[in-house]
């Protein structure tokens, strides 16, 4: 029994040694494992206070201030910067959560302004705002002194004007009776004029109704002459030559297409006197120039064409602008209003032209117009009036007229108004008379789509 209990010792002794170095290796990793975490929160910790300030921040004099002043508060060192930050907001903008932007756009500073030297500069103005308003005031004692000087002085002359009046009504007294004779016989004197009036104008309205006979008599007179000009008009039509009708005017014929897509051959040379830099317009046939009276615009072609090279009796041409879906054809016709193969068209160009589509009508573009039809081979005829030898009218833009002649004695005003009236009266004339002779009248789209110049 007694070595049973004794062999057992050791064993249980190793056992307990055992469990004890067991336990001791847990307690060391778990110490270790719980030691890592600590540093690793230190570490952490650290990094996100570098990202609030660091420390060279956190040992500057600015930062330790920040710090005695939040010690003393019993704060934190943040809570005591932000309840810092919110007083300046809230004594500059009155609001605490106001941001350094928005405190530079109420205090109107600019980036690299400060606080302070908008304040001194305020100052600055504010100090002379004060002293010329003082001046201002000197000033002003001043006037008011001298109004209230003035003002005596003239109640002295008002006194001294009642004596004086009283005195010349003492005066004229004598005078009242003599000068009330007079009004009497100037009211009668009235009376004479006024029938006299009356009388003129009985006379002057017998005289106007006789005008107005003899004024009829003018008008038949005028009628019977209207009536034999127009038919010596007529008799003269049958001698004079016609031009054609712009809607018909075929000059020309494709005859054949160049190798390129923009090159063709004309049936005009330079016996036809052609020339380079001559345009035309292309239709598909006579039939296809058209002129639509509604919308006063004239149909252009399938294609406008210029002259490049001149032969005897053909031309080379080149496509210029082509309508989309349309080609040149054989066959073609071409057309300018001023050209023409055996006959010197003779031109009358009337008004002012916006021939640059800029807004602004000028003499000067008229006369470009004028260098057009010459180079061109047609003849201008000088002059507004349109005379039996004109085949065409070259028209401008319808003058400006003021309907209400100007009142007062402005006479800049009155001969602006005479000139507009007498530009619009002609321009009018002009157009009627043309209607009525029948000479065909072009506007500038017109005479663009019928010389094959409009715009490509």
């Amino acid at each position: 029994m007694a070595s049973r209990t004794g062999s057992s010792g050791p064993l249980v002794a190793l056992v307990v040694f055992v469990v004890l170095a067991v336990l001791s290796m847990v307690s060391a990793i778990y110490f270790y494992s719980e030691m890592n975490t600590a540093v690793d929160a230190m570490k952490a910790a650290k990094a996100n206070l570098r990202e609030v300030i660091t420390d060279d921040q956190l040992a500057g004099s600015r930062v330790m201030a920040f710090q005695s002043g939040a010690s003393a508060a019993g704060q934190s060192l943040v809570a005591h910067i932000v309840e810092q930050q919110e007083a300046i907001a809230t004594l500059i903008a009155g609001d605490p959560n106001a941001d350094l932007s928005l405190l530079r756009t109420l205090l109107a500073l600019s980036e690299e302004q400060t606080a302070k030297q908008a304040l001194e500069t305020l100052r600055r103005d504010l100090a002379a705002a004060l002293s010329k308003v003082q001046d201002q005031i000197k000033t002003s004692a001043q006037i008011t002194a001298a109004a209230e000087n003035a003002r005596l002085e003239a109640d002295a002359r008002v006194k001294i004007a009642s004596e004086e009046v009283q005195r010349l009504n003492a005066t004229l007294a004598p005078y009242r009776a003599s000068s009330e004779r007079a009004l009497g016989e100037i009211a009668e004197l009235k009376n004479e004029l006024i029938q006299a009036r009356d009388a003129a104008q009985g006379e002057f309205a017998n005289q106007l109704a006789e005008e107005k006979d003899k004024q009829a008599v003018l008008v038949a007179t005028t009628q019977s002459l209207t009536e034999r000009v127009n038919t010596l008009q007529k008799q003269l039509e049958q001698f004079r030559i016609k031009p054609r009708d712009p809607a018909l005017l075929v000059d020309g014929r494709i005859v054949d297409l160049g190798v390129s897509d923009n090159q063709v051959y004309i049936s005009l040379g330079s016996k036809n006197h052609v020339r380079p830099g001559m345009t035309f317009e292309v239709y598909p046939d006579a039939s296809a120039i058209l002129y639509d009276p509604k919308t006063d615009r004239q149909s252009p072609g399938k294609a406008s064409i210029e002259i490049i090279k001149v032969g005897d009796t053909t031309s080379t041409a080149r496509v210029t602008r082509s309508k989309r879906g349309s080609s040149v054809s054989r066959g073609d016709v071409l057309a300018n209003a001023i050209y023409s193969p055996d006959y010197q068209y003779k031109f009358l160009v009337h008004g002012k032209f916006d021939v640059d589509t800029d807004g602004k009508v000028t003499d000067g573009e008229a006369n470009y117009i004028r260098g057009k039809i010459q180079e061109w081979g047609g003849t201008v005829l000088e002059g507004d009036t349109l005379t039996p030898e004109v085949d065409f009218v070259v028209i401008g833009a319808v003058p400006p007229r003021r309907m209400a002649q100007p009142l007062g004695e402005d006479s800049a005003a009155y001969a602006a108004y005479l000139a507009e009236k007498r530009a619009y009266d002609a321009y009018e004339e002009l157009a009627a008379s043309a209607k009525a002779a029948q000479v065909p009248v072009l506007n500038w789209n017109r005479f663009q789509i019928l010389t094959g110049a409009a715009e490509r």
